[in-house]
């Protein structure tokens, strides 16, 4: 099998039925500032990089279905990386998405109790 070289994870995800509620907790309670936002996500400042990202649950997006915290591992390569996770029996849960818009690509996989993680390719330039 190659090596598969993932990174200490640089993004934690939190799946949250109430974004409203989150983003008040995150930024008011906690003091987290916040990054950025669009339809559905916020992401907060962790410092050296690292991200904090608040997601609404979407029941028909598997990634997002289910309440709950979600670690995001750094690769160089992701599809190299995406294969050689399948190549290893893991279920893959996503294609790659993402793309130069948003600055990274990612895909999603269940570990060996089935919980989620992703791994994510951030695009230079």
């Amino acid at each position: 099998m190659s090596d598969l070289d993932l990174g200490w994870p640089r993004w934690i995800g939190v799946v949250a039925d109430d974004l409203g509620a989150q983003r008040r907790f995150y930024r008011d309670v906690l003091g987290l500032q916040e990054l950025e936002a669009g339809e559905g996500w916020i992401e907060f400042d962790m410092g050296g990089g690292r991200k904090l990202e608040v997601l609404a649950r979407d029941p028909d997006t598997p990634q997002y279905a289910d309440r709950g915290y979600k670690v995001g591992f750094t690769v160089e390569d992701i599809r190299a990386a995406a294969d050689e996770l399948v190549a290893r029996g893991v279920e893959r849960v996503s294609d790659v998405e993402g793309g130069p818009e948003s600055g990274q690509y990612w895909c999603y996989f269940r570990d060996g109790e089935g919980n989620l993680f992703e791994i994510a390719q951030k695009i230079e330039g």
